[in-house]
């Protein structure tokens, strides 16, 4: 009988690999209608292409706090969806999201992304 040497496992968590992890990390929120909505947190080129697109628009804080939450949404009920980039676009999510699906998105936004973070967003995009 020979004795086997312990199998080592080593599990780098290096800050690299916890910002990627974090970056790619989705959330699921169901509305009161039972629509699943798939959050993830927004790249920095979204967020300005997203201000590009609103225009004048995007300098109203009230709207913007509205609307940056919804570039968080990727997927409906498992089918992808883009980032809008046309205020077209944008006016188009909000109406298929509806006020259901706004509430049920922003509440995700906040519990899972920090409503601190979204506002810092914000102001990352803006500037």
């Amino acid at each position: 009988m020979t004795d086997k040497p312990p199998k080592v496992t080593i599990h780098e968590n290096t800050p690299t690999q916890q910002a990627l992890a974090k970056a790619a990390a989705t959330f699921e929120v169901v509305d009161a209608r039972g629509r699943r909505f798939t959050l993830r947190k927004p790249t920095v080129l979204s967020q300005y292409r997203l201000i590009e697109a609103l225009q004048e628009s995007a300098e109203n804080r009230v709207y913007m706090g509205m609307v940056l939450p919804l570039i968080y949404v990727t997927a409906i009920n498992g089918e992808p969806e883009s980032v809008p980039f046309t205020k077209i676009q944008v006016e188009a999510l909000i109406q298929r999201l509806d006020e259901d699906g706004i509430n049920a998105v922003m509440a995700g936004v906040q519990e899972h992304f920090g409503a601190q973070n979204a506002q810092e967003d914000q102001t990352t995009a803006k500037n």
